[in-house]
């Protein structure tokens, strides 16, 4: 009879088991939810007081002629302020970066670490240079003029002279890099030199000694027939395109400045 009792209760443990197992199993992740309900708020807000949270550090890339600390400044990030506000905002300090700098052609700003930043730029490409007072300041691809005067040209890049129009720029610079390069090459400086009747009127010195009469909306079109006609050419002149092309020598009689003055009128 004993015997019959033990192994009754026995079995009634055994059946319970599974029970207080599951039960076990229950209280552990209850215990686990409240801790993890009680440490991530703990942590958000240990972040939101630690130095984490500020923006400690802001470097920058891609720049080959504009200061990283200028850009840095232009941009109006602050190092020791809140990090995720000025991430959000990131589309923001990139526009004043574009905006206060001609040189910069867009901007991207990204986390460089955990609390740092690094803007990665992109600049116009320098395309030619504005002569002025003995001075060159550099015209990028987009016909901004870089009020940063160089003492010396590039030899590389082509000069332009008496333009004072972001349009009127922006067009020559866009025939003349469609002229094939063996043109490119023997131009050396580009004038603009409106007459009366004429606004696009362009005078193009030319590295043979020669010069070019050419309207700036048919340069790209009337300068392909230039190699054709110097080498046609006995003597250096001017080459007339503004209406046909017409070869006509320098005035031996002219200084330098009445033969300007007759090609404007």
């Amino acid at each position: 009879m004993t015997k019959n009792k033990e192994r009754t209760s026995l079995l009634r443990f055994t059946d319970r088991l599974p029970k207080l197992k599951r039960h076990h199993k229950q209280l552990h992740k209850r215990l686990f939810i409240l801790i993890t309900l009680f440490t991530i708020p703990l942590l958000v807000t240990l972040y939101y007081i630690s130095p984490l949270n500020s923006l400690s550090k802001v470097e920058v890339e891609g720049n080959q002629n504009i200061d990283s600390q200028e850009i840095i400044a232009s941009s109006d990030l602050q190092v020791g302020q809140k990090l995720w506000s000025q991430y959000l905002d990131r589309e923001e300090f990139t526009r004043k970066i574009v905006q206060e700098l001609p040189r910069v052609k867009n901007a991207e700003i990204k986390f460089s670490a955990l609390n740092q930043f690094k803007i990665d730029v992109t600049e116009h490409e320098e395309v030619s240079l504005l002569a002025e007072d003995e001075k060159y300041y550099p015209i990028l691809e987009n016909g901004e003029v870089v009020r940063q005067p160089e003492e010396r040209a590039d030899e590389n890049k082509v000069i332009l002279e008496n333009f004072n129009s972001q349009n009127q720029i922006m067009s020559t610079i866009e025939n003349y890099y469609n002229l094939p390069d063996e043109i490119q090459s023997d131009v050396s400086q580009i004038n603009y030199t409106p007459s009366r009747n004429n606004e696009e009127l362009l005078t193009i010195f030319m590295n043979d000694g020669n010069r070019v009469i050419v309207n700036i909306s048919n340069m790209e079109q009337q300068m392909q027939y230039y190699p054709q006609v110097a080498q046609e050419m006995d003597d250096n002149g001017i080459v007339d395109m503004e209406v046909g092309i017409f070869v006509r020598p320098y005035d031996e009689n002219s200084t330098e400045d009445e033969q300007d003055e007759n090609e404007a009128e």
